[in-house]
């Protein structure tokens, strides 16, 4: 079968032209086979078919093609794994190095020996490196396996690509949440193979394809020169759409399949094959999105032949030995299935609570975004960031003639987007001003701004950036929205810098909002001498941001009052900190919220000090007793008269009085629930006060240290 398939999709004739373009022999011609390495036993259904890859090999070499290795990188798994060092991995999993008609190879680690790869600049990939043997071959080849996968619904030939990326490039990667949307992307553009084949011959289907062996034998084999189109029909031969992967689906919007191609081979679904149930797949998704528990539960779910990779931990081996025995085959067990659905929602639940917390509380504790920039520059010319200065011009000269607020905002509405302009006057020369605060950084440094990417296009003869195109990622607006799952504002912008001896301008327009998260959000940023002694910093924007369902169901449009209430409140807070920052800026200071992405996961003890601490906070309502004391209320925050607390943290209290006067049995309803939440707002206090002695922190070392988990 693999050699009518390899004669039927014209791989011979590829490897012919491919040589000749080389002008070398065939036996000098280096062939590289990647398969797929994804597999925890002997012979495993998980990973492409040995027996296949070794017959390949035999193959090529028949035709005088000699020159012929096989590689993969490593994939992280030995953090929890022994074992799984790339030439470990392949003899334990049944490669023998050396195949059936006495041919020997070399299992190259494609982590080794890196050279630079030029990857664009604009993507996820820029400025990273690649395995020499795969950069450098003449002649790559994709051997990937036909199975489904529990959160982008299939993996084959395209996501198989994610394996060339050295092994410390994936982790990194995987830690700074880069989609393999944009990683396969950028490979696919850069790096392609020459040639891929999908190994459908025992194929691996079910709702956990890569997580636990489930073989189904489909007889079929899939080769293609096209990544896309070798994926395009495996996946029609799932039954499944091409595009329910998101990982396939942006490759296939941003490159597309070829303009002419013909399948040779039936297209009929597998008779019983089984797909990923789409509720399974919502939930995986939204459970993965709380990183922290996505990488440490990744061992625990995956079906494991122990003999063979041994845990590193015996709390990873334990958990992997329940949950496995457990929550297997949800396919068959209907019970299995629902208890899925339950963990997988109840942690996302509980990272979603985490992240709206760190939002709104603990800003300090996030972590910054590093993405692609998100659109090729190439589709932009000069005459299209010049363009942005006429769009802001006239929205600049309404918005200057709108009256302004007591606090100097100005705003209005402008088609269902709000038009507005805030300024302010810094007691700084205007030449120091701009030597500290750079003007291409001014988007950056709007508040809560948590990540992004930019570009520089075009210098002047100065070498000062007068073109930019950015990306730009901020907290939801306002922060409060979180918890009515409102989304990260996600933008993409083109911008045009203007420099006069006394003002620096930058202007920008969004031309696209990756997460559909706004469809405004343009404006100016003004940096101007005003006398000798001072500088007038002057931001000018337009913005309209998408609302989360129930606030579109609310219509808050019909409630002008609090409404407009609501908007000059979010939008001064907003300004007055984008000015602070700023200010930061120019003294020196970092003013931008979180920490870097790559930052090791803080303790779990101390995270939980800072969430009780923050529960307690809340539910003391600090700024309650001022309040009632000017109604004439006393409030007691400490419990009953005559408490004290020693140096140990512990209170102690008074015997208690017995108040003959009252009825037996008799109970303060009117004082019950001020009490409940009095004790569990002093529970919370106290308990995250004990936690901080037990640790040996003292409040300012554990301001400095407590971190959420990524």
């Amino acid at each position: 079968m693999l050699r009518e398939t390899l004669h039927q999709s014209g791989f011979w004739l590829r490897l012919k032209e491919r040589t000749q373009q080389a002008v070398l022999r065939a036996d000098q011609l280096r062939i590289l086979i990647k398969p797929d390495m994804e597999t925890f036993d002997l012979n495993s259904p998980t990973g492409t078919d040995i027996e296949l890859v070794e017959h390949l090999i035999d193959l090529l070499h028949n035709e005088g093609y000699t020159h012929v290795a096989v590689g993969s990188a490593a994939d992280g798994w030995d953090r929890w794994l022994e074992n799984r060092d790339v030439r470990v991995l392949a003899e334990l999993a049944g490669y023998h190095y050396i195949t059936p008609c006495q041919r020997p190879y070399d299992f190259l680690d494609l982590s080794e020996e890196l050279v630079p790869a030029e990857f664009s600049r604009e993507g996820a990939l820029s400025g990273r490196s690649l395995a020499s043997a795969w950069v450098d071959a003449h002649f790559r080849i994709n051997f990937a396996k036909n199975k489904t996968h529990e959160e982008f619904c299939f993996a084959l030939a395209l996501q198989n690509l994610l394996s060339v990326l050295p092994k410390a490039d994936q982790e990194y990667l995987a830690l700074i949440r880069v989609h393999p949307a944009d990683l396969c992307l950028e490979i696919l553009r850069k790096c392609p193979p020459h040639f891929n084949l999908i190994d459908a011959f025992t194929s691996n289907h079910g709702s956990a394809g890569t997580r636990e062996p489930h073989p189904f034998e489909t007889r079929t084999l899939i080769a293609s020169a096209d990544t896309l189109l070798a994926d395009w029909a495996a996946s029609l031969k799932m039954g499944i759409d091409p595009y329910a992967s998101p990982v396939n689906a942006r490759s296939l919007q941003e490159v597309g399949l070829p303009k002419d191609y013909e399948i040779a081979g039936s297209l009929s679904p597998y008779p019983g094959w089984i797909n990923v149930p789409p509720l399974l797949v919502h939930s995986v998704r939204q459970r993965n999105e709380w990183a922290g528990f996505a990488r440490i539960a990744t061992p625990w779910m995956q079906t494991i032949n122990r003999e063979l990779f041994p845990f590193k931990s015996v709390l990873d081996d334990q958990l992997n030995a329940f949950l496995t025995e457990y929550l297997s085959h949800p396919d068959s067990n209907f019970a299995v299935y629902s208890a899925l659905m339950a963990l997988n929602y109840s942690v996302a639940f509980a990272g979603g609570a985490l992240e709206a917390y760190r939002i709104n509380y603990s800003k300090e504790l996030l972590r910054w975004k590093e993405t692609p920039l998100g659109f090729d520059t190439a589709d932009y010319a000069a005459a299209d960031y010049k363009a942005v200065v006429a769009y802001m011009m006239p929205l600049q000269r309404i918005i200057g003639e709108t009256p302004p607020e007591p606090n100097g905002l100005r705003w209005r509405y402008l088609d269902n987007s709000v038009l507005f302009e805030f300024s302010h006057l810094t007691p700084v020369p205007f030449r120091k001003f701009v030597a500290r605060v750079d003007i291409t950084r001014s988007v950056q440094s709007m508040n809560d701004y948590i990540g992004g990417a930019s570009v520089p296009i075009a210098r002047d003869n100065k070498g000062k950036i007068i073109y930019q195109a950015e990306r730009n990622i901020y907290l939801p607006q306002p922060n409060w929205m979180v918890f009515f799952c409102g989304k990260h504002i996600d933008v993409c912008k083109l911008e045009f810098i203007e420099y006069k001896p006394r003002s620096h301008k930058i202007f920008w327009r969004t031309i696209k909002s990756l997460n559909s998260s706004a469809d405004f959000d343009d404006g100016i940023v003004t940096f101007a001498a005003e006398g000798k002694d001072s500088t007038r910093v002057t931001i000018v924007a337009r913005q309209k941001f998408a609302l989360p369902l129930f606030w579109q169901a609310v219509n808050i449009d019909l409630l002008p009052q609090i409404k407009n209430v609501l908007v000059v409140d979010a939008y001064t807070r907003y300004f007055r900190q984008t000015i602070a920052n700023f200010e930061a800026q120019y003294q020196g200071r970092e003013s931008r919220i979180g920490r870097p992405a790559g930052t090791p996961p803080p303790q779990p003890l101390e995270t939980l000090a800072e969430v009780f601490s923050k529960l307690g906070e809340s539910l003391n309502f600090s700024g309650l007793p001022s309040l009632l004391r000017s109604f004439g209320v006393e409030w007691q925050r400490n419990g009953a008269p005559g408490c004290t607390v020693d140096e140990d943290g512990f209170r102690h209290f008074p015997a208690a009085t017995p108040d003959r006067t009252s009825s037996r049995g008799a109970f303060d309803l009117a004082n019950l629930f001020p009490q409940m939440r009095a004790e569990t707002a002093s529970f919370f206090t106290d308990l995250a006060e004990a936690m901080r002695k037990d640790l040996g922190l003292t409040p300012e070392q554990n301001r400095r240290n407590s971190l959420l988990p990524a």
